[in-house]
């Protein structure tokens, strides 16, 4: 069952691959949205990947605490939490 759902996503990530590019060369009006759906793509794949390591990370550490994450101070939580969250343009300008 795990093979054929194995298949099943790389036979479709093949394809999508395929019509993208067949797409993009073939139509030019079309380049310029193609190249920022792209790029928000890796946008997303790259956060996603900063979230998981963050998580991985905060379970590693949770983990090694013999009570999991207590602490004297609740908002040392909150604080440890909140530096995982990618800070926006906005927030960065006012900083």
């Amino acid at each position: 069952m795990l093979t054929l759902i194995t298949v099943f996503f790389s036979l479709s990530f093949v394809g999508l691959a395929g019509w993208t590019i067949t797409t993009y060369v073939t139509k030019e009006d079309s380049q310029k949205l193609i190249k920022e759906e792209l790029g928000n793509l890796f946008e997303i794949t790259k956060m996603f990947s900063v979230s998981i390591k963050s998580l991985v990370q905060l379970l590693l550490k949770a983990s090694s605490n013999s009570g999991g994450l207590t602490s004297s101070n609740p908002n040392e939580i909150d604080d440890q939490l909140l530096n995982f969250v990618p800070h926006t343009k906005e927030e960065e300008k006012a900083a």
